[in-house]
């Protein structure tokens, strides 16, 4: 996929992070979709960073689910679909470390029973823009809403 499609998505993830901030109800309604959304957007990310890196194959994509898996594991699953050495990437190992953060316990929040408070979903939200500010630092300014 081109960069310009991964922004546009990521203009989409960012709207509904917005909109889930500014309801009055809180994070709870919105449970399923923006915690579906941080993981899109993650997945996005991490696909721009390898982008701007030049080490992702053409037409590859990132799997969510990949970021369940620690070190060796995520990067045995990454390397299908790179160029170069992930570890050697500017920012790798906090890229893939927030990455691993906010895929953990999404299958739980996404299908599993109402959380009992907003602050998980506030910690995916925290997350996800801690990654986007990393992908930054590593490979320059992402626009995205």
């Amino acid at each position: 996929m081109h960069e310009s499609k991964h922004i546009a998505a990521l203009v989409e993830v960012r709207e509904a992070i917005d909109e889930a901030l500014k309801d009055q109800r809180g994070l709870l309604p919105r449970q399923r979709r923006l915690m579906s959304m941080l993981s899109l957007g993650t997945q996005h990310l991490i696909e721009v960073w390898l982008h701007k890196n030049g080490a992702i194959k053409p037409g590859a994509s990132v799997k969510h689910e990949w970021f369940k898996s620690e070190g060796r594991n995520l990067r045995m699953k990454l390397t299908g679909i790179v160029t170069k050495d992930v570890g050697k990437l500017v920012g790798s190992e906090k890229v893939l470390a927030l990455a691993r953060e906010v895929e953990r316990d999404r299958n739980d929040i996404v299908y599993g029973a109402p959380l009992p408070n907003d602050r998980t979903l506030k910690e995916k939200i925290d997350a996800v823009l801690e990654l986007k500010k990393a992908v930054e630092e590593a490979t320059g300014e992402i626009r995205w809403g």
